[in-house]
């Protein structure tokens, strides 16, 4: 697997917190610190529209839900917009700490907060469905596994837990593995029982969901795994974003994890993104840029045919125009620093991250400084001792007023068609 070389593009003024294609692999959503989001044609790279303050503070997660798209917020609300024209069609109130991401399904969100809870949602509704209580600390990330309903969510607790949607309940808590917070999980292939998580401890897990146990650490980055995603149609490959490098593994075989790729990045990455066709990828920096690049060979040489499409039209932009389109001030940091959650705290966009540097590689390099080991699983009074009792909070329409700080955004928008 190799990728060829990558455009960069800069519409944020802040950090890059989250991105996401489309379903057709022809938009592609960014989110960021400075408030925004942007929709942008794969094709040129052009923006289509940019909700210049889809949200009072820094936007955490982008997702797209049918021809809509999702924003996450540090205002403790998320909100749907219609792509066609711009607007915010619903605004989702009930999280009492920031909402650190969501995750999509049919007409379904479910959204995780620091507040240690996860909501569901309905696409119609601004109130949520239930808001699911287990962690007993903020909830980074959460992913569906689309063939069963079951959700799997990462924790500041240094846990994960699984979640039946029907039920609105959990059944499982993933213990044990991790020595610090969990940031990031991703199932690596559908319909099966497999499941991957990354922490601040440098490190990805592989679980059985079966036994609770963790199967396999790869010690992947030299800082933390800020996210996971698997690759579309490839069962059991995934991608992570850690430190300044984007690396591609196969956990096919549980207990023998495979480094496939690596590439390194100027900066310090929050983010990435695969587009479903798998032509094309896209890492989200901590300096306010966007890194796209072209997968080639990834299971073919169809592809390197198919890439031509994207190929031209990244040749002929340039940075210097790339960044005539729009021109943004650094926004004021938030007052209340206490509020912030503490891997989160944001970072001045020309400055190291956490204060480490990182030489920038070639392009196509693979390395081997990472280690797999098996890891023996907790003890059952280790595992008790960890899970922490469940309750489900039913919130009624009614006592779901809309936040003060969740105020009316304004929408610079141009009429776009969405797939």
């Amino acid at each position: 697997m190799r990728s060829e070389p990558q455009h960069s593009f800069s519409k944020h003024g802040w950090q890059v917190s989250s991105a996401q294609f489309s379903s057709c692999s022809t938009y592609l959503a960014t989110g960021s610190w400075d408030k925004s989001a942007v929709v942008y044609n794969v094709l040129d790279l052009k923006p289509l529209f940019r909700l210049s303050v889809a949200h009072s503070l820094p936007v955490t997660c982008v997702r797209w839900l049918n021809r809509d798209l999702v924003t996450c917020s540090a205002d403790r609300c998320a909100a749907l917009w219609d792509t066609s024209n711009g607007e915010r069609s619903t605004l989702f109130s009930g999280h009492t700490g920031w909402v650190m991401s969501c995750d999509t399904t049919d007409n379904n969100i479910t959204t995780t907060s620091w507040d240690g809870t996860l909501g569901l949602w309905d696409a119609s509704r601004s109130s949520p469905i239930q808001l699911m209580s287990g962690h007993v600390a903020g909830v980074w990330d959460c992913a569906t596994l689309k063939s069963s309903q079951v959700i799997a969510s990462a924790s500041e607790d240094c846990t994960l837990r699984l979640w039946d949607r029907r039920t609105a309940s959990s059944f499982s808590t993933l213990a044990g593995g991790h020595d610090d917070s969990v940031l990031s999980v991703c199932w690596p292939a559908d319909g099966q029982f497999l499941l991957a998580s990354g922490s601040t401890d440098c490190n990805i897990l592989l679980w059985d969901t079966r036994t609770c146990k963790a199967v396999t650490k790869v010690e992947s980055h030299t800082d933390s795994v800020k996210e996971l995603v698997p690759l579309p149609h490839q069962p059991g490959v995934i991608a992570s974003v850690g430190d300044n490098s984007l690396k591609i593994w196969d956990t096919s075989d549980a207990t023998n994890i495979k480094l496939l790729g690596s590439r390194s990045f100027p900066t310090d990455l929050e983010c990435v993104a695969v587009s479903p066709d798998r032509l094309t990828h896209v890492c989200g920096g901590v300096n306010s840029t966007t890194y796209l690049s072209l997968f080639v060979g990834v299971d073919d040489d169809a592809h390197a045919d198919l890439s031509s499409k994207y190929k031209d039209s990244i040749n002929r932009l340039s940075e210097e125009d790339s960044n005539k389109i729009f021109g943004f001030s650094r926004p004021a940091q938030p007052t209340k620093q206490s509020d912030i959650p503490a891997q989160y705290i944001p970072r001045d966009p020309g400055s190291p991250s956490r204060g480490a540097s990182h030489d920038v590689t070639s392009v196509d390099s693979v390395t081997s400084s990472y280690s797999v080991t098996s890891i023996p699983p907790p003890t059952d009074a280790e595992l008790s001792s960890m899970i922490s009792p469940i309750s489900i909070s039913p919130v009624s329409e009614e006592g779901c007023k809309r936040e003060s700080s969740c105020s009316d955004s304004g929408v610079d928008v141009t009429s776009l068609s969405i797939c």
